[in-house]
């Protein structure tokens, strides 16, 4: 594309010399050559301070929102050119587009459909997270536009982004992971998370697949997958160390990884692939090999107990799955959960702390390490249940805590801004 056709895409002003651009950058440090250079004014960053040093690197030009001494873009606001950029490539593509929602395991669902589909057409597929304006517009903006399919993650913390998001992106089908209390600090309250997520389905015109264990229902049309009361059913649901078996339609399916959540994952990959006509027998091959995203239910041992790394995020569904997960594998031996707090669940917070407190009562769970402010909740319920519980006031201390007794299994969990990788890396730096 060149620099004056994305002028005209996004309603820009070009200066400088008319080019072409072969991809685009929000990364000045990822620039490798001959891409355009998109300057994003962030909260803790701004891009355009990076822009120059992309130009050093090969960039070729800038789409900003402001004039440099080089090729460039100028809009009045970077993020919102990029949506309508991504819309017009949207309009312009002739494949079908998936959509992939909810409140706890999305962008393992995403992976798992991506890591089949790609055995079967030619797809683009959300990377990593990417699931809100940038992320989103990013990977639209970056396919190539002659793909079979594109598996597109949309997220959102705000009433009104995942409207957006669907109008931009339309489409065609749609798979909900759990759905629940998240991001409740900018939804108001649990219900309007979950009806926040439903408002993708105006914009969708295909396949509506939705986790049977959500706590509501849209009107209209949809199908339900689970282990129970559930239109496409899986069936001798069994967890170990190894992994996850279930068996759907006659097949069995393996995740090597023991989680439940991953089980459920699994089981929309599946019915979604029946529905599109591929052949169960091979999905299931195809998903035995299925290797996970980084900082989501990572094994590690380290000296004499293993490490349960799952602190990509965290909510109420997430560290539910992984204590049922958790106890059905090691049952009899001492487990210790490291937890972080649960951000952004507003006034819900309080409310959804005890209650996690009281989950790992009945979990089997030997002592209980908090970090944060809302931790403490947790601590009281495990405590008034007899649980061993000790707060800490920083990563180092988890850790020590852990190392100081006598654990067989420790899990560390808790929400992206409290950085939890930190007491992993102490935990398996000091053994």
């Amino acid at each position: 594309m060149t620099l004056s056709e994305l002028g005209r895409i996004v309603k820009g002003c070009m200066f400088g010399r008319d080019m072409e651009f072969f991809d685009i950058s929000i990364d000045s440090r990822e620039i490798k050559g001959g891409e355009l250079f998109v300057a994003i004014r962030g909260e803790r960053f701004d891009g355009h301070d990076f822009a120059l040093s992309a130009l050093e690197k090969g960039a070729v030009a800038v789409l900003g929102e402001r004039k440099f001494n080089a090729s460039c873009v100028v809009v009045g606001d970077t993020v919102s050119a990029l949506l309508r950029w991504a819309k017009y490539k949207r309009e312009n593509f002739s494949g079908e587009v998936v959509g992939v929602l909810g409140a706890a395991g999305k962008t393992t669902t995403k992976s798992m459909l991506a890591w089949v589909f790609e055995k079967f057409y030619k797809i683009t597929y959300s990377p990593k997270s990417f699931n809100n304006f940038i992320g989103l517009s990013t990977t639209i903006i970056k396919a190539n536009g002659n793909e079979d399919f594109w598996i597109l993650e949309i997220g959102a913390n705000r009433v009104g982004e995942i409207g957006k998001l669907a109008k931009i992106s339309r489409p065609n089908h749609l798979i909900y992971a759990r759905l629940g209390p998240e991001h409740v600090e900018g939804f108001g309250s649990t219900r309007n998370a979950v009806m926040e997520e439903y408002s993708a389905i105006p914009f969708s015109d295909g396949i509506i697949l939705i986790n049977s264990e959500s706590p509501y229902f849209p009107d209209g049309r949809f199908y339900t997958y689970g282990f129970s009361n559930a239109d496409f059913l899986g069936r001798n649901l069994r967890i170990s160390e190894d992994g996850v078996r279930f068996e759907f339609e006659g097949v069995e399916f393996f995740i090597s990884y023991p989680h439940l959540g991953f089980a459920e994952n699994a089981l929309a990959v599946a019915a979604f692939s029946k529905l599109m006509g591929l052949p169960l027998k091979e999905v299931a091959e195809i998903l035995k090999d299925y290797r996970g995203e980084r900082m989501r239910m990572e094994r590690f041992r380290c000296g004499n107990f293993e490490v349960i790394s799952d602190v990509y995020n965290s909510n109420p569904i997430s560290v539910d799955v992984i204590l049922r997960s958790v106890y059905m594998v090691y049952k009899g031996k001492r487990v210790v959960f490291v937890f972080g707090d649960m951000l952004e669940l507003g006034e819900e917070a309080e409310f959804w702390h005890r209650w996690v407190g009281r989950k790992m009562c009945l979990y089997g769970i030997s002592a209980v390490v908090g970090f944060g402010e809302l931790s403490r909740f947790v601590l009281e319920e495990a405590k008034a249940c007899g649980l061993e519980t000790f707060l800490a006031r920083s990563h180092k201390e988890c850790s020590e805590f852990v190392l100081n007794g006598n654990y067989d299994v420790v899990l560390v969990k808790g929400s992206r801004g409290m950085e939890m990788e930190r007491v992993v890396e102490e935990l398996c730096s000091s053994t």
